[in-house]
């Protein structure tokens, strides 16, 4: 008896530690795509090198298929509006380096309202806030989850991040 409450504790402990470290990987894969999407701009591979980064990012012990879209967006300083938004889903497709179309990255575009070439960032004419938001599909490690909430599968974790875009001159 003793034996088996311990070892429900011990894998209910490793479930968290699991659950925690994929919280935190999809926490810092939103900030480094927002940090990366101020900085790029108006470029016009903005958007594909956000993606890249987000599949660099995403390193064992996530997995990359579990990334169910990527969106970047407009918004105003605290991230409350959506002001135009590009999203990505992952697997569906593939989505071509506008400077380089032998440059492809596992994503499609399901919405397009927030081209790279209308972003701000000359100080003359003000600059955009922009945000990144992630995300992904858990699937729990091990089973006592699965006992406990009768079946559920896992969670969906929806990470973002904002910034403001870098200015030029």
């Amino acid at each position: 008896m003793v034996f088996m409450i311990f070892m429900t504790i011990v894998v209910a402990l490793m479930e968290f530690s699991f659950l925690l470290t994929t919280k935190i990987g999809v926490t810092n894969t939103a900030q480094d795509a927002v940090q990366l999407a101020s900085q790029l701009g108006n470029t016009a591979s903005a958007d594909f090198q956000i993606l890249q980064l987000v599949e660099k990012d995403i390193s064992a012990p996530l997995n990359k298929a579990r990334i169910v879209s990527v969106e970047i967006f407009k918004t105003d300083a605290y991230g409350t509006k959506n002001l135009g938004e590009d999203k990505y889903t992952r697997g569906t497709g593939e989505y071509p380096n506008p400077t380089d179309i032998t440059q492809k990255v596992p994503y499609q575009s399901s919405t397009h309202t927030y081209d790279p070439s209308t972003r701000k960032n000359v100080v003359a004419t003000g600059v955009d806030y922009i945000g990144v938001i992630v995300t992904y599909q858990y699937t729990w490690i091990t089973p006592i989850p699965n006992l406990v909430s009768l079946g559920s599968t896992g969670m969906t974790f929806v990470q973002s991040s904002v910034s403001r875009m870098e200015p030029i001159q």
